[in-house]
């Protein structure tokens, strides 16, 4: 990957990880009360909307990592990490998930597909800080073999 990709991904990621947290935040801790019960938080359709015009350009960078990085490691069958495998298991799930409850009418489809997204958005976002560490870690010469929490 050029450091123009990279950085593009990274950025991406983390923008659609925090407009998407504070989405979630606001969703499930954010109500407060109005004058006839709980209300949503007046700054939750302002996160949707950042996550929804965020998002697409991390589905962007993400096609652009499996052509160029993905499918050049799978290729010519370089050992790679398993966090960077879970990524590659998680995007498909992560991201049709998130444009299917954008479009889903049924309240129990709506559900399924937010847990259904939520998770594996999680799922993504711990692999991809534990992938982007442990490429930072060998960059600085700290063996593969060597544990990172010091087990």
């Amino acid at each position: 990957m050029s450091p123009l990709e990279r950085w593009s991904l990274h950025a991406a990621a983390w923008l659609t990880a925090a407009t998407g947290l504070l989405d979630g935040g606001l969703r499930w801790f954010g109500q407060r009360m109005g004058e006839f019960g709980p209300e949503p938080s007046p700054w939750l359709g302002l996160a949707q909307h950042l996550h929804v015009l965020v998002a697409p350009l991390l589905v962007f960078t993400l096609g652009v990592m499996v052509r160029g990085h993905l499918w050049a490691r799978l290729r010519t069958g370089a050992n790679g990490r398993r966090t960077g495998l879970g990524l590659a298991f998680l995007i498909a799930p992560m991201v049709l998930s998130g444009y299917a409850v954008q479009v889903a009418t049924d309240p129990a489809w709506r559900t399924a597909l937010s847990w259904t997204h939520g998770l594996s958005a999680g799922l993504f976002l711990l692999a991809y800080g534990g992938h982007a560490l442990r490429t930072l870690l060998a960059a600085r010469g700290v063996p593969r073999g060597v544990a990172i929490l010091g087990r």
